[in-house]
């Protein structure tokens, strides 16, 4: 694969969209090293040649001819065609959408609590091919000269799983379809190897594939090349129960190259002078039958792979040094990537709060309890009927409904406007459900509080003029990236926890009882001559003290460095004028009150202002 095809959570079609027009459809998966989840990058976008969608059924006429494309423009290929049956009716294809995945062909470990990957037992050193060929490597012939086989039958399957006995090495690719089915289903297996190339139809041959397939996969005397394997990995355990032992990934060797970049279309074009017809891409490989036109666009993604893997393997043993092994490190990159297991997706308390796009909306709690119990209603409708969420409820509509929340039916068709099948024939359900949900809103305040805190904190992140030396981090990376024992070079010199009990019966706390629900914290460090860091809760970030004036600049470092805070003290009766950490109580009330009434300021203001500020009682 290209490319991973993107989250689920971007999977969803804007309102105005027909039914069935989706846009990318997540995979309903997550993936788990050693029984250690590990969160997908959401750079991981963009989807390869399997991600999918439908075309006309063997209509070649729907693929090449996009009416409504502009003149000039290349067409596009339909994603999806709601008269093409499901391969699911058609093939007898059934799923459990609720247990969680059993690796029920691995061993065990010891005490029983995780499944054993064939990899594990064997050193990735074993699989480094060090051999330099005494000639240059011969570039294959073209795809029309070199003999292809679709394999359709169980007696084909039989005939490949023989042929690939006697090789050494062979190229892998999948086609893979996302929009209608609940976890994803692999549409096709591409197989090359040095003399010929096959196409396997997983759909019509899904019970078999493990069967014939599985040993050679495991074979570690085998060489698999693949391109971007990270999804085709969990799609191969999923439906077929097939475990990969040495794999070379392309991907990863175009990473530890450096080259411009990492895409199979660009190896394509690099090595082999070959340029690909990128318009297939996201097209719908449940199609039956395949037009040539797909036959062919498939058959290149492995037709040339090996050749690839010749020239690369190359490049890195010419580019290694005794320090420094590229080739290993490409062996021990696609190892990690085999080594990790599928999951499935299961629906959590807070599973609603990963939708796509949310934190781009200002909900309150009525509107964000709204958008969990449809989101919990979508998901167990997908997983019922075996639908996608995306072809179920798009993410967009979904949170449009929640913003509106519709009481009535014709409210909610005048907002859906009968794009979705499934909304349409439970209007009544889905009102029922918004009703429930809007009595039961009030449990959702604290985390509507929260969101939109995070929300703001989000905004003034953007507001920061950007330069060379200022990047805008993600909080929760930040965090897991830095390392504790790194932490004081990076930590904020000042960090402020300010809780504030809330008096509901008064409109400003009086000053004994605020002050004595403070607490600050003031840790003294040694401030970059470069940069500075601010902190709010939830989030880090560098900020860059040219985008300042020299004035707010020196002040606030000038209180960053004041000494830590001693104990508060008992409050007196009448006015307070003890500081804190420099702070008078009275500046900390107006500071406290700001934030009671709803302005967000960052640390870095909040600084400037209580250091220049004249305040009065």
């Amino acid at each position: 694969m290209d490319g991973p095809e993107g989250v689920r959570g971007k999977e969803e079609a804007a309102p105005g969209r027909e039914a069935g027009d989706a846009e990318e459809a997540g995979d309903g998966f997550q993936l788990v090293t050693h029984g250690k989840k590990k969160k997908r990058a959401s750079g991981q976008e963009g989807g390869g040649a399997g991600s999918g969608a439908v075309l006309g059924a063997g209509s070649v006429g729907a693929l090449t001819k996009d009416k409504g494309a502009a003149p000039g423009t290349k067409p596009k290929v339909p994603f999806h065609d709601p008269s093409i049956p499901r391969p699911q009716d058609v093939y007898k294809i059934r799923v459990d959408n609720y247990k969680p995945f059993e690796h029920v062909w691995l061993e065990r470990s010891e005490d029983g609590t995780r499944p054993v990957h064939p990899l594990e037992k064997l050193p990735v050193e074993h699989f480094v091919d060090r051999n330099v060929p005494e000639c240059e490597p011969v570039k294959p012939a073209d795809i029309e000269d070199t003999p292809f086989t679709l394999v359709e039958d169980h007696k084909g399957l039989m005939e490949l799983a023989k042929k690939l006995k006697s090789v050494t090495e062979f190229a892998v690719d999948l086609e893979h379809n996302q929009y209608r089915s609940f976890q994803g289903l692999t549409c096709l297996m591409q197989i090359s190897t040095r003399r010929e190339d096959f196409i396997v139809d997983t759909l019509k041959l899904r019970i078999y594939i493990g069967l014939y397939l599985q040993e050679p996969f495991k074979d570690p005397t085998k060489r698999k090349v693949m391109h971007g394997v990270d999804r085709d990995i969990m799609w191969l355990q999923r439906d077929f129960h097939i475990y990969v032992c040495n794999l070379f990934d392309t991907g990863q060797a175009s990473r530890v190259l450096q080259m411009e970049r990492n895409s199979l279309e660009h190896l394509l074009l690099h090595f082999c002078g070959v340029t690909a017809k990128k318009e297939y891409q996201n097209a719908d490989w449940r199609s039956r039958p395949l037009p040539e036109e797909m036959i062919k666009y498939a058959r290149e993604d492995t037709h040339y792979l090996l050749y690839i893997y010749d020239l690369m393997k190359q490049r890195l043993q010419r580019e290694s040094t005794p320090e420094n092994d590229l080739l290993l490190e490409v062996h021990k990159r696609s190892n990690e990537i085999c080594l990790q297991f599928y999951e499935k997706e299961l629906l959590t308390d807070t599973s609603y709060l990963h939708i796509y796009g949310l934190q781009e909306h200002e909900l309150n709690a009525k509107q964000l309890a709204v958008v969990a119990a449809l989101h919990g209603w979508r998901d167990r409708i997908a997983r019922q009927e075996d639908e996608s969420t995306g072809y179920v409820l798009p993410n967009k509509a979904l949170i449009e409904i929640a913003k509106q929340m519709p009481t009535d039916n014709g409210h909610l068709k005048r907002i859906v406007k009968s794009k979705y099948p499934f909304v349409e024939s439970s209007l009544d359900e889905i009102i029922y459900t918004i009703w429930n949900a809007l009595e039961y809103s009030y449990a959702f305040e604290g985390i509507a509080e929260q969101l939109k805190k995070e929300r703001l904190e989000q905004l003034a992140l953007k507001s920061v003029p950007a330069s060379d030396e200022t990047t805008i981090l993600d909080a929760e990376s930040d965090r897991s990236n830095i390392d504790p024992a790194c932490q004081s070079s990076v930590a904020p010199s000042s960090t402020a926890n300010v809780n504030v009990a809330s008096d509901g019966g008064a409109g400003f706390m009086n000053e004994t009882a605020l002050i004595s629900s403070i607490h600050l914290e003031d840790n003294t460090q040694t401030i970059s001559s470069t940069k500075i860091f601010e902190t709010l809760p939830g989030l880090t970030r560098p900020i860059n003290k040219d985008a300042l004036s020299n004035n707010r600049y020196q002040q606030a470092t000038e209180e960053l460095k004041r000494p830590t805070l001693g104990a508060l003290g008992n409050s007196a009766p009448g006015r307070q004028t003890e500081n804190f950490g420099g702070f008078s109580k009275e500046k900390i009330c107006v500071l406290l009150f700001s934030f009671r009434v709803g302005a967000m300021w960052t640390t870095l203001d909040l600084l400037c202002f209580l250091t220049s500020s004249s305040l009065v009682g």
